[in-house]
């Protein structure tokens, strides 16, 4: 446990990092494997910044995002990656469902894992012990995991909660954590000592594989074409991860998540949803209240 550092962007990670980066990780670029799901894109600015501050010999992009993709379970060959990251969004305290049955599946061969999960301002709870907690029993090696805000997927502009998030502070956090991967790639025991998994982590596991795929239905209704403020140019239909929308810009209740993904892509604001009851925007209020940095840590 001695050898944890966590990081913050209040900090000056820049010194820090530079105190502990040894002098061969110069000539060191890793081979990188980058698994995630972004719907809004927050995740996906997370994750090409990560890699940035790797600045890896070669990346290989799996966007779980794109067509419905993540329901095919396609084989992930981790032969030949020196690291791999997973990224997601926290939905209501867990990994998203279809992300988490996703990676289930992969076996990461005794290979160095770094986890980066984005939030709305509110709460990571139990989804970092659970993205952890695969990987170990995967034959993963956790060496790093960051938690970084993100736009709430639920944030307007008359309420807004964490806008505009990741900042450019958020983003350097992620290019820093990048090379402190690298480093740590390049010490000789990358292997962290603490890789077992604990009662509490296991009880977790078994929540999350009981529990119901959660989408926002419970606060927000099925987002709806206002027709008249659409110009055709199908960029939801493009963006829905799901495929849930049809040619008619119709949306299939059953399938979609409410993600926000087409709400967020619309340039005419045509995709209509609204909070389902005052709670609901009342606790958006306060989520936003207190601002949350990202941060990293390397064990």
């Amino acid at each position: 446990m001695n050898n944890i550092k966590h990081f913050n962007n209040t900090q000056n990670i820049e010194i820090s990092l530079n105190n502990n980066i040894s002098n061969t990780q110069v000539n060191f670029y890793p081979k990188i494997k980058a698994i995630y799901f972004s719907p809004t894109g927050t995740t996906k600015k997370i994750i090409k910044s990560i890699v940035k501050g790797i600045e890896p010999k070669k990346v290989d992009y799996i966007d779980l995002t794109k067509s419905n993709i993540i329901l095919k379970k396609e084989p992930v060959n981790t032969d030949e990656d020196d690291l791999i990251i997973l990224g997601a969004p926290v939905y209501g305290g867990f990994l998203y469902k279809d992300f988490r049955n996703y990676i289930k599946c992969i076996d990461f061969n005794d290979k160095p894992v770094a986890t980066a999960l984005l939030y709305g301002n509110a709460a990571i709870l139990f989804a970092k012990r659970e993205i952890i907690s695969i990987v170990r029993k995967n034959n993963g090696k956790v060496i790093g995991y960051g938690n970084f805000v993100g736009e709430h997927s639920f944030s307007t502009t008359k309420i807004p909660v964490a806008i505009n998030r990741p900042n450019a502070d958020d983003l350097n956090t992620a290019i820093l954590f990048g090379k402190a991967l690298r480093n740590k790639l390049n010490t000789i025991d990358i292997v962290p000592s603490n890789q077992h998994i604990s009662l509490f982590d296991k009880f977790v596991d078994q929540i999350a594989d009981k529990k119901p795929l959660h989408t926002g239905k419970r606060f927000f209704t099925v987002p709806q074409t206002k027709q008249e403020l659409c110009s055709q140019c199908g960029i939801c239909i493009k963006k829905c991860p799901k495929a849930c929308i049809d040619s008619d810009l119709q949306t299939n209740k059953d399938e979609c998540i409410v993600c926000m993904a087409c709400v967020k892509a619309c340039h005419n604001n045509a995709r209509i949803t609204k909070a389902k009851n005052p709670f609901v925007k009342y606790a958006l209020k306060i989520i936003n209240r207190n601002k949350k940095e990202s941060d990293f840590t390397i064990f």
